[in-house]
């Protein structure tokens, strides 16, 4: 049985102030607590399941490295999910404070983001950056918690395979101006189409917030503007795409051009 301690404790982590106080964080549902048993045991604080998923999921798997595998009915997991349908395996995970390595991330393809506020566009942004193989996410520092749980669902599981990081853009774009061969290119609705301009494949391209798009102070940083043209007739009122879709058709771009 679940102590009411025990409850509170783990209904807590839902709330960012209590999963900084912690440093943990909740996952849910069979595919992403899965895939973190497989490939980061050592990061898992508790596992909760039901006795038939322990049985039917677990049976293969190796289990040096794990926590105590705490068995609960039903019933109990419900308690201690976020989620309306609960499901059958809850874990709790230790949270990995990324620090910005300059030289590590300079000869990469970088997504950085201004403000992105929606956890669903984050989540999704977070798996399309896994989707495109690019492994660093850098987020201003108040964009939405990247543990939040609508943004975890929505990451399908990326979360644990993609670096984030939170920190002052500013600063940080300074620093990337002066790195050689690195392109800085920002998102803008009236810019070059992204299909015509000259992309780099190592650079840093900045993403702004759903509604403001990308805070002025880092304009002066930004060397290359671009984004994804609209092709509907002068009559229509759609004048933007949401901003995850457009990430993702400015990473197929990029990645299109290594081919």
């Amino acid at each position: 049985m679940l102590s009411r301690n025990k409850i509170k404790f783990i209904r807590s982590l839902k709330d960012k102030k209590y999963r900084q106080l912690h440093n943990m964080f909740v996952v849910e549902g069979e595919k992403i607590v899965k895939e973190t048993i497989l490939f980061y045991p050592s990061r898992i604080h508790q596992l909760y399941v039901t006795e038939r998923w322990y049985k039917n999921c677990l049976v293969t798997v190796n289990k040096e490295g794990l926590p105590e595998i705490i068995i609960l009915k039903p019933e109990e997991i419900k308690k201690i999910s976020s989620l309306k349908n609960a499901p059958e395996c809850l874990a709790i995970i230790k949270i990995i404070i990324n620090q910005i390595d300059i030289n590590e991330i300079s000869g990469k393809l970088l997504l950085v983001l201004d403000k992105v506020q929606d956890p669903g566009n984050l989540g999704n942004i977070i798996r399309i950056a896994d989707w495109f193989g690019i492994h660093d996410v850098i987020c201003s520092d108040d964009s939405a918690d990247c543990y939040n749980p609508k943004v975890l669902q929505s990451t399908m599981g990326a979360i644990m395979r993609v670096r984030i990081y939170y920190t002052k853009l500013n600063p940080l774009l300074q620093k990337l101006t002066h790195l050689p061969e690195f392109g800085i290119y920002g998102t803008f609705a009236d810019a070059d189409s992204v299909y015509d301009a000259e992309l780099q494949q190592k650079g840093a391209v900045i993403i702004g917030n759903e509604s403001k798009g990308i805070r002025k102070e880092l304009y002066p940083h930004i060397a290359h503007k671009i984004t994804v043209p609209s092709y509907h007739s002068k009559n229509d009122t759609i004048d933007s795409l949401n901003v995850a879709a457009a990430t993702a058709i400015i990473c197929s771009e990029f990645r299109r051009r290594m081919i």
